[in-house]
């Protein structure tokens, strides 16, 4: 997502007291003024690092809890969910190590499952009650219906609605679906809704759209003709290779909108998983056509131009991102069931090489398919290929997100920013594992960062520490710009304060952003806030807030503004955000 224009770097950052504050004679510590420039919280030193404090006679440990969770699902050889297994039925391997699974959490049919029977009736009944429950926040679905406009043809894309209009009806009612489009560009065409009808909607509105890959492969087709036709190899290398490299180019923001779609969602508590539809995407583009100029010609010319079209390592970097942040990608290729393009009638002509137009269409289909078969496997996921009747398939995408494990466990060091490994196995003969083959660990602002921007663009909240947002009077900057002063309320009674000395101490960190009434988020920014209460006054602390005031540029319109504030020695965290119609006089 393109930063907002409409909202500039942070103008002024001060802490202001509640009137009810000023009558207490507290020594409240005014936080430390960061740099005007953007925090990359990717590369910050430090962050996220468990430290020790001495506090009145002993030390006081702040750690990042930073508990990793990995989605398994488990399959029999026929594809079906194999449930009823245990943490000891589990071993996971980070970078080859063994780690010993912390959090075991098991749903099968969309309800969570005791692991053991209980041993009396009152356990039993308590049991009973804990799988009628409704899944917890951080096991929540968030699915993004994914369709690639630019990448498919209209036909196949609106054979596919029809199923996965279906599909959509089989979610749960707790489940979050959003539908985003590509057409060059990311459009977001129904946000996140537990409501099937709105996304089914939506995807009536798309039927009637063009697809891009309708240039595309008319232009393969004339590029395949005139290869047979061709007395030598230089008269269509040129051009072969101007076809290829077009489409790495296209390629290339294609995968940008994809990224840009998983770094929207990578804060989102819960689990995340992307139906990406198209008719597939090239993993080297154009080797087909450079592999059927070799074989007609023998001329290796053409596979070395081949060799240096290649999006491999684009496919590689895509796929860690998307485990990075969490995402389970599942992927349709909408084109099913694909005839010859060498038995097109419009086309049909006799091969001067044998078999050779249909060994470049056998190729063809297999490069725009094990890419995305490729993304699918390495986030754990499934990929539908060679299929027009998608309807059964799909079913084994709902079975996934309706019967999982999840296996947490907590890293020995804490968020070095570093991808590692993971591998897990099953202690039971005949079946099939599937899970994202690796994370990044991230620190603890990198987190709140991503949270706090994807709470924003999806209004997904919450707010275990009652954080409240409130505005203070406007004014004119300049023609162009309004300051307003955002008043972040965050009562004391909800943060942990520790004993120092002859104080009581908190210590803050508060996140903000702001997003323009087109869709752009600004970079987000961050404070650290320590408070101190004198002892005496403890009791009444608990009753009053502290107030932060962040005071941001706006052009004049209406605006979001979304804060994070994370409680360092609580480890708790909230996110909220308030609207604002910026005006001054």
């Amino acid at each position: 997502m393109k930063p907002s224009r409409a909202v500039t770097v942070l103008l002024m950052r001060t802490v202001l007291l509640m009137r009810t504050l000023l009558l207490m004679s507290w020594l409240l510590v005014a936080p430390r003024l960061l740099a005007q420039d953007t925090v990359d919280a990717s590369v910050e030193e430090g962050a996220g690092a468990k430290g020790a404090e001495r506090l009145d006679g002993a030390f006081f440990e702040t750690l990042d809890v930073n508990i990793v969770n990995i989605e398994v699902f488990v399959n029999d050889k026929k594809g079906n969910p194999i449930t009823g297994l245990e943490r000891e039925d589990f071993e996971i391997f980070e970078d080859g190590k063994p780690i010993t699974i912390q959090n075991f959490y098991a749903v099968a049919n969309g309800q969570p499952v005791v692991a053991r029977p209980a041993s009396s009736p009152e356990a039993r009944d308590r049991e009973a009650q804990l799988n009628l429950r409704e899944i917890p926040e951080d096991q929540r679905l968030h699915v993004v219906v994914y369709v690639d406009n630019f990448n498919i043809e209209p036909f196949h894309r609106n054979r596919v609605f029809r199923q996965l209009r279906a599909f959509l009806h089989t979610l749960d009612r707790q489940d979050r679906v959003m539908l985003v489009s590509y057409d060059r560009s990311l459009h977001i065409r129904q946000r996140f809704t537990e409501d099937p009808n709105l996304v089914t909607a939506a995807l009536f509105e798309l039927e009637g759209m063009a697809g891009g890959r309708l240039q595309a492969n008319r232009e393969r087709r004339d590029l395949l003709k005139k290869i047979d036709q061709a007395e030598d190899a230089e008269s269509v290398l040129a051009r072969t290779r101007q076809h290829a490299s077009s489409i790495m180019n296209d390629l290339r923001f294609t995968l940008d909108g994809l990224r840009d779609t998983i770094t929207s969602v990578a804060g989102l508590p819960g689990r995340k998983a992307v139906v990406y539809v198209s008719d597939g995407l090239p993993m080297s583009p154009g080797r087909d056509l450079f592999f059927h100029i070799q074989r007609k010609f023998e001329d290796m010319t053409a596979i070395l131009e081949s060799q240096q079209l290649n999006a491999t390592r684009d496919f590689q970097v895509l796929a860690n991102h998307a485990n990075a942040a969490g995402v389970t990608f599942h992927t349709i290729d909408a084109s099913g069931l694909q005839g010859l393009t060498a038995g097109n009638a419009e086309n049909a002509r006799a091969s001067s090489v044998d078999g050779g137009a249909a060994f470049a269409d056998d190729m063809h289909q297999d490069n725009l398919q094990s890419s995305i078969q490729y993304i699918a496997h390495r986030t754990g996921g499934t990929s539908i290929v060679n299929v027009n009747d998608i309807g059964q398939l799909l079913g084994r995408v709902g079975a996934d997100f309706k019967t999982y494990y999840s296996l947490g466990y907590s890293p020995a060091r804490a968020g070095d920013g570093r991808y590692h490994n993971v591998e897990v196995k099953v202690a039971r003969k005949g079946v099939r594992v599937r899970h994202r083959d690796g994370y990044r660990d991230k620190p603890v602002s990198r987190r709140m960062s991503e949270r706090t921007a994807s709470s924003l663009r999806h209004g997904v909240q919450t707010n275990p520490l009652d954080v409240a947002i409130s505005i203070g009077a406007m004014s004119r900057h300049d023609e162009n710009n309004v300051v307003v002063p955002f008043l972040v309320q965050i009562p004391l009674g909800k943060i942990v304060l520790v004993p120092r000395e002859n104080v009581y101490q908190g210590r803050l960190r508060v996140y903000f952003t702001a997003m323009d009434d087109e869709g752009a988020v600004a970079d987000v920014q961050q404070d650290e806030i320590s408070i101190q209460v004198p002892r005496q006054d403890l009791e009444s602390a608990r009753t009053k807030y502290y107030t932060y005031e962040a005071r941001l540029l706006m052009r004049p319109g209406r605006h979001l503004f979304g804060v994070g504030v994370h409680d360092e020695f609580g480890a708790a965290a909230s996110f909220v955000s308030a609207s604002v119609s910026a005006s001054g006089g």
